[in-house]
């Protein structure tokens, strides 16, 4: 591009010249248009020449453009000279590195408002400080609704009372079960004794001797009627004797005749009885006899292990009774501890915001707002609020990734708030993350000085920061232009300098820091010495 505006100046000196030659040359007007061509060309060689030369003294004639253009005259066959590259000439100056990151003031002291309830997780508000409120230490920020935990409390405490008389009643039914499971137990064993002792009295006694009651009854009864039937017959045959009955002797045969008559009756149901008892009554009592010995013998059984487990059965329900005490009276505690949470007082003095503080900023005050107002609701374990302190405060900052390496700890810093841009603080970094925030981001930290800031900064509020993380007053540099890259090392780089016999050479330099204009030099070039700004590859 210089050499574009070289060949424009010298095109405009060749106009110029022209226009001169032809009026003092006005005479000539008919040459050929080969000599005033070459006429011309001299005119604008000698007039490019008369820049780079110093002025003549006035004394001396002012050279005729013949003159001139014989002067300046070269052999047809000459070769034009090769124009010198356009250079740079190396002055040491101030190399300084500015880093500008955009800034949020933030907190050092910042106390979260979340509301944890244990039991109670309908949260509706009944009043709320404002979005940006100042308050001072124990003023209420936030008044929760209660008529409904208050009843709820009330009932479980209703509930509570029932259970303790239920428990109550548990140990006691539980005393008297321990106390009577081993009488029930001994008494159960006994009556399977029993059955087993009167099972075998029946067989081996009661019943043998049943049967020979049977027989017995009816011999009793067979010799009865004998008997009678045998006196009956002695009085009639003693009253047969006598020729004359009387009236006594007939009632009293008669009578006899009525006992031999009832012995019979008594033979034949006695006969009927002995019958009934061996073929049914016997056997009937035999199959009871079994099956009572049988029934008791299982019953007995039975409450050896009904009963421990009736008596496990009160003692688990008895524990479950008691554990429903315990979880109720857990409850109760639980709902106690909500109830005092229903009203949140400042834990210091402070500034209010909506929302939880993230980096200095607030992302959901909007939301929260409309949930903060009076009958809104707002969710357990949310950060509704952030008491911050506004002094001491911090900048927090992002860094670009790329700008990682020129920043470190105790680096001093300039920041400017936004709101205020005539107010310059002082600042120094005091931590730098070294784990990403976000692809290509990483959180930084600076210290800042505010006792000379405007009292009316505030956290939240936006700054510029601004660093100088290299500054060297005397550096060499170079346009980036300049700098020449191996193709196959990229670590190699060079300058091509211009001698003093108007020469270029190459030189190897050893690159420092950069930026978008300039680079530095650190090694392999001295001042005064002259840098081809668009080195061309040397053939």
């Amino acid at each position: 591009m210089n050499r574009c505006f070289r060949l424009l100046g010298m095109g405009l000196a060749l106009l110029s010249l022209a226009a001169v030659t032809l009026r003092a040359a006005d005479s000539r007007a008919k040459q050929t248009a080969k000599p005033a061509a070459e006429k011309k060309t001299a005119a604008a060689k000698q007039k490019d020449a008369a820049k780079k030369t110093p002025e003549k003294p006035a004394s001396q004639p002012a050279a005729t453009p013949e003159a001139t253009a014989k002067k300046t005259e070269k052999p047809a066959d000459k070769k034009p000279e090769k124009e010198p590259p356009a250079t740079v000439t190396l002055k040491r100056k101030p190399l300084k590195i500015t880093v500008e990151l955009e800034g949020v003031f933030e907190a050092d002291s910042a106390h979260e408002i979340v509301l944890h309830p244990e039991e109670w997780n309908t949260l509706v508000v009944e009043t709320a400080v404002s979005h940006g409120a100042t308050v001072r230490k124990g003023d209420v920020l936030l008044k929760l609704e209660t008529p409904k935990l208050d009843q709820a409390i009330a009932d479980l405490r209703a509930d509570l009372n029932i259970l303790e008389v239920a428990v109550q009643q548990g140990e006691q039914q539980s005393q008297a079960l321990e106390k009577t499971v081993a009488l029930d137990l001994k008494a159960g064993r006994r009556a399977a004794r029993i059955a087993k002792e009167d099972q075998k009295f029946f067989f081996d006694v009661a019943r043998p001797f049943e049967e020979k009651l049977a027989g017995f009854q009816v011999k009793v009864a067979k010799q009865g009627a004998e008997y009678e039937q045998e006196e009956l017959r002695q009085l009639e045959k003693m009253y047969k004797a006598d020729d004359i009955t009387e009236e006594t002797e007939e009632i009293v045969l008669r009578r006899a005749r009525d006992t031999v008559e009832r012995a019979k009756f008594s033979l034949d149901m006695a006969q009927l009885l002995s019958d009934y008892t061996l073929k049914f009554s016997l056997p009937r009592r035999d199959d009871e006899v079994k099956e009572a010995a049988e029934r008791i013998t299982l019953d007995a059984a039975k409450r050896e292990v009904d009963l421990p487990l009736a008596q496990r059965r009160q003692r688990l329900e008895l524990e479950k009774l008691r554990m429903q005490r315990a979880q109720s009276e857990e409850r109760l505690r639980r709902l106690q501890a909500d109830r005092t949470m229903m009203t949140v007082a400042a834990p210091a003095d402070g500034i209010i915001y909506y929302g939880k503080l993230s980096r200095g900023r607030t992302a959901d005050a909007t939301s929260l707002a409309d949930s903060l107002r009076p009958h809104g609701s707002v969710a357990p374990n949310q950060v509704v609020m952030t008491l911050v302190e506004p002094r001491p405060m911090a900048v927090r900052v992002t860094v670009p990734e790329n700008q990682l390496h020129d920043l470190r700890p105790n680096l001093s810093a300039t920041v400017i708030p936004t709101g205020y841009p005539d107010e310059e603080l002082s600042a120094s970094i005091d931590t730098v993350g070294d784990i990403p925030l976000s692809p290509g981001n990483f959180d930084g930290r600076l210290r800042v000085d505010l006792t000379s800031g405007t009292k009316l900064l505030r956290p939240g509020m936006t700054c510029k920061v601004k660093l100088v993380p290299y500054r060297k007053p005397d550096a060499i540099c170079v346009p980036p232009s300049a700098l020449v890259t191996d193709e196959l090392d990229e670590h190699k780089q060079s300058v091509q300098v211009l001698e003093k016999d108007g020469k270029t050479t190459s030189r190897s330099v050893t690159v420092g820091r950069k930026t978008e204009k300039q680079i530095e030099i650190v090694k392999g070039l001295a001042e005064g010495e002259k840098v081809v700004l668009e080195p061309k590859d040397e053939k």
